[in-house]
């Protein structure tokens, strides 16, 4: 099998690095300032009690990875715990999601233009997004190593942010009338939209083929990664509201209160290793994951073989790499606007990842054998609950990201499903008739 032939270098701080890349992104930098519109000084609270949230998410991909890592996780617990049919229909949507490679190359763009202005954003974009193609094309270990770079200078730039806040908060604000203006609805609804900024980690599971310790490695990172990032991300909030007066942070980006309070220099260092680098991460992380499942899905024969074939030199499946690097390269050329490709990725972002929450149930009837060697061997009753509790937090989210898009888009999302589901129809029996047909001649010898 070609997974036989990636490397297996991926070490947990390799791991911790990428998943931290991943969950760090442009969303505190961002939402933050929304979250504050809804709920005021309730903001910090819903840091804290989204990534606790997301943790619940997380939960039973972690508890799948530790029972049966695997490259191309995601996937593969889909094809494998529900059925082949429902792994088809999971990677039409999966491919689209993707398309919000680009929104992180055009953001980061769009941060340059802002500090030096007139540089052109889509040549900036796309030179970003092929770099870090070439970077990933080149190794899982070289990609890793950039990631740890860069996540580094990121981590210290937040805590710069937070050094230098902490001492001018005025935490008078954080009192009941001001944490919850528009009351529990607004503040849930805040903690729903941060889930957005706080969730990620998840993504490593798609990387089992590639570690050294995966059924270790996967739940630890996972949990420790969103919790420490939750962690960071609460420390920024309170400063962010709690430095100017609400009405002047609400519904406005970091930059605002990191302008106030950080020096010139310190300024810009944060501007580049923050806000640029928290795109650059996640984009760089993505392109570690994002051609797993398919690679799985070429393994199993649902697409061409020639797909799963692995660099020998660099050890990285490079025709799935360029696909991917096209997924993202083509709203760039095009022009398309970040409003679309953010509403057509995300749309189904969330949407995927209840397909593998919903086979953790599974799990025991269809693998007893490795769920007996799992470290997390549960009852079918609490692996119901820890499911269940999931697919609520993710229908809500879904629910949240879903409801803001305008009808059209919604029309288009729903149109695209309904066509994946029939491709996975259509697909799975022309293959089951193929098989008889086999079967049958094999027969006549």
């Amino acid at each position: 099998m070609e997974e036989n032939k990636l490397k297996r270098v991926l070490g947990f701080w390799d791991v911790l690095v990428i998943a931290a890349g991943q969950v760090i992104g442009a969303g505190v930098m961002s939402l933050t300032g929304i979250a504050i519109m809804m709920t005021g000084s309730g903001v910090t609270p819903a840091f804290i009690i989204s990534s606790l949230l997301t943790v619940v998410t997380i939960l039973p991909i972690a508890i799948l990875g530790a029972s049966m890592p695997s490259t191309g996780g995601l996937y593969r617990y889909t094809s494998r715990l529900l059925s082949a049919k429902t792994g088809m229909f999971w990677l039409p949507m999966f491919l689209l999601a993707q398309v919000t490679l680009a929104i992180y190359a055009i953001s980061f763009a769009e941060y340059i233009q802002g500090i030096v202005p007139g540089v052109p954003i889509m040549p900036v974009a796309f030179l970003l997004l092929t770099a870090l193609f070439i970077v990933n094309l080149l190794g899982v270990k070289l990609s890793a190593q950039v990631n740890k770079v860069m996540v580094i200078l990121l981590i210290a730039a937040l805590l710069m942010f937070i050094f230098y806040g902490m001492p001018n908060v005025d935490f008078t604000v954080f009192n009941a009338a001001q944490m919850a203006p528009d009351g529990l609805a607004g503040f849930f609804t805040a903690v729903g939209l941060v889930s957005f900024a706080t969730g990620g980690a998840q993504v490593i599971a798609e990387l089992g083929g590639e570690m050294k310790n995966p059924k270790h490695d996967i739940p630890l990172v996972m949990i420790v990664a969103t919790v420490g990032v939750g962690i960071i991300y609460a420390f920024v909030a309170t400063i962010a509201v709690g430095v100017l007066p609400i009405a002047e942070v609400a519904g406005q980006p970091l930059t605002a209160v990191a302008n106030e309070i950080l020096p010139q220099p310190l300024f810009v260092f944060f501007i580049v290793c923050g806000a640029m680098f928290a795109l650059a991460t996640t984009l760089n992380s993505t392109f570690t994951w994002i051609t797993k499942s398919f690679y799985a899905a070429a393994e199993d024969g649902l697409l061409p073989k020639k797909l799963a074939t692995v660099n020998q030199k660099y050890g990285t499946p490079h025709y799935l790499l360029i696909i991917f690097y096209l997924v993202g390269a083509v709203p760039i050329l095009t022009g398309v606007s970040l409003t679309v490709v953010a509403q057509l990725g995300t749309g189904l972002s969330l949407f995927i990842f209840m397909f593998p929450v919903l086979a953790l149930v599974r799990l025991p009837a269809k693998e007893p054998e490795l769920y007996a060697r799992s470290p997390f061997k549960l009852s079918q009753t609490k692996l119901n609950i820890i499911a269940g509790t999931a697919l609520v937090v993710l229908g809500y989210q879904t629910y949240l990201l879903i409801s803001d898009l305008e009808t059209v888009y919604i029309i288009g999302t729903l149109i695209y499903i309904l066509l994946s589901a029939l491709f996975a129809q259509v697909y799975s029996a022309v293959k089951d008739k193929r098989e008889i047909k086999s079967i049958e001649v094999g027969n006549e010898f």
